[in-house]
């Protein structure tokens, strides 16, 4: 199975969390209202799936542990889809701003949801590639000079697309 990270809001969280910002304040949250359903641009090729089915659970956590362990050795490029809006940006500002020595550990894997599926066909049979989000409860852990070990958590979101051979 092929994994790829589409966008995280845990790459900005973390860009966010080692700014100079170090105030904690209270934040109302206010959900953003969005379509039912977002269409995507699907490749060339690929057919839409009428009825989307729920990927089993424990697929989408190791999806989400191969990301956050590709992270951990420094190789979050890799896990961006060709299709993530500037992704050199984003390595440059993790290189500078995220401390060597941190590790990214996942608390839990909240709410699951599959947004898109479509079956891509290929020489080597159908690819069915199904578009997930998942809501992660993770733990940033490092060392700083002056506080010593410092755990940071949030609450992110993972866009994942899962590639699996389709069943007939």
């Amino acid at each position: 199975m092929r994994y790829k990270l589409l966008f995280t809001a845990l790459t900005i969280s973390l860009v966010l969390s080692f700014s100079n910002v170090m105030d904690s304040e209270a934040r109302q949250l206010r959900t953003i209202s969005a379509p039912a359903k977002i269409k995507m641009k699907l490749p060339d090729g690929a057919i839409p799936v009428d009825e989307a089915r729920d990927l089993d659970r424990r697929q989408i956590s190791a999806a989400v542990e191969q990301v956050v362990s590709l992270w951990n050795q420094g190789d979050t490029a890799s896990t961006l889809s060709e299709r993530f809006f500037d992704k050199s940006r984003l390595s440059d500002a993790i290189d500078s701003l995220v401390p060597r020595d941190a590790t990214l550990r996942i608390q839990s894997v909240q709410g699951v949801r599959t947004l898109e599926q479509y079956l891509l066909p290929s020489s080597k049979g159908n690819r069915l590639v199904s578009v997930v989000s998942a809501t992660v409860r993770t733990q940033l852990e490092f060392n700083d000079p002056s506080t010593g070990f410092v755990q940071r958590q949030g609450v992110n979101e993972f866009i994942l697309q899962i590639s699996q051979p389709a069943q007939r």
